[in-house]
């Protein structure tokens, strides 16, 4: 159902990409963030392109729980703590947040944005 729902909606999204540097949060996990506006069809053009990003690299935490989960893993390792793998929900290739006043998508690399911009035209005129 979910790959239908994205081919019927246009390609040509409105968002932003922003390399991230020590500026920003979660930038020793991710190399790129794409932002999407709250006004106009940025919630929906998010959420399209998260579900399109859950097909293709599967499930993925969102950030501050990706972040909070990966901390107690590395915890329980540093006590030999067994069974304390990173489960596949804390999905190394990409992660979201809601939480501020964009919409964020994080990417691991060039890769996964160059992928992401195949699939999803940027929209310069809105």
């Amino acid at each position: 159902m979910q790959t239908q729902c994205c081919l019927d909606l246009n390609t040509s999204m409105k968002y932003t990409v922003k390399k991230l540097d020590g500026r920003y949060a979660y930038n020793n996990y991710f190399e790129y963030c794409i932002e999407f506006p709250r006004s106009t069809f940025g919630p929906m053009d998010f959420h399209t392109c998260l579900g399109w990003m859950i097909e293709t690299y599967g499930y993925s935490a969102e950030v501050r729980d990706f972040m909070y989960i990966r901390g107690m893993l590395k915890k329980r390792q540093q006590f030999n703590v067994p069974d304390s793998d990173t489960p596949p929900f804390v999905n190394q290739t990409w992660s979201w947040t809601n939480g501020s006043d964009n919409l964020r998508i994080y990417l691991k690399t060039e890769k996964e944005l160059g992928f992401f911009k195949l699939k999803w035209t940027k929209d310069e005129n809105n």
